[in-house]
């Protein structure tokens, strides 16, 4: 028996599965997924965005603001909604191997795209409550 066979990843395009057997779409799933986890938390907003999204608001305007500055401010976030997920599914692989770099880059970037937009617009809100 062949260890792609073991693991029930078709032979014909082995490449497209990593060393644990997921495919790239089952990534973007687990992705999207804590990404939609992140954005519904109001207690993760409370917590990690209302402390800075003022200085976000008036730092928007300046010619010398720098996402990347702000970008660090998402990480705590990021972390613990992927904790949070994670605790919550019941998850019995291991946290840095569902959560790895390059998805919480990803869910990084994702997020801060979505709330720069949303503060630019001046449309940021907590459930029904505007900032």
């Amino acid at each position: 028996m062949k260890l792609l066979e073991f693991f029930n990843i078709p032979n014909d395009n082995p490449s497209k599965f990593d060393a644990e057997g997921k495919s790239q779409e089952d990534k973007n799933k687990i992705q999207d997924e804590v990404y939609w986890y992140i954005i519904d938390n109001d207690d993760l907003h409370k917590q990690f965005i209302l402390p800075f999204v003022s200085d976000l608001k008036s730092h928007l305007s300046s010619p010398d603001f720098n996402l990347d500055r702000f970008k660090k401010n998402w990480v705590p976030m990021v972390n613990k909604g992927c904790k949070m997920y994670y605790d919550k599914k019941k998850l019995k692989s291991n946290p840095d191997s569902v959560f790895t770099k390059e998805l919480k880059k990803n869910l990084l970037d994702k997020i801060t795209d979505k709330y720069i937009e949303d503060v630019k617009n001046d449309s940021y809100k907590i459930g029904d409550h505007k900032i």
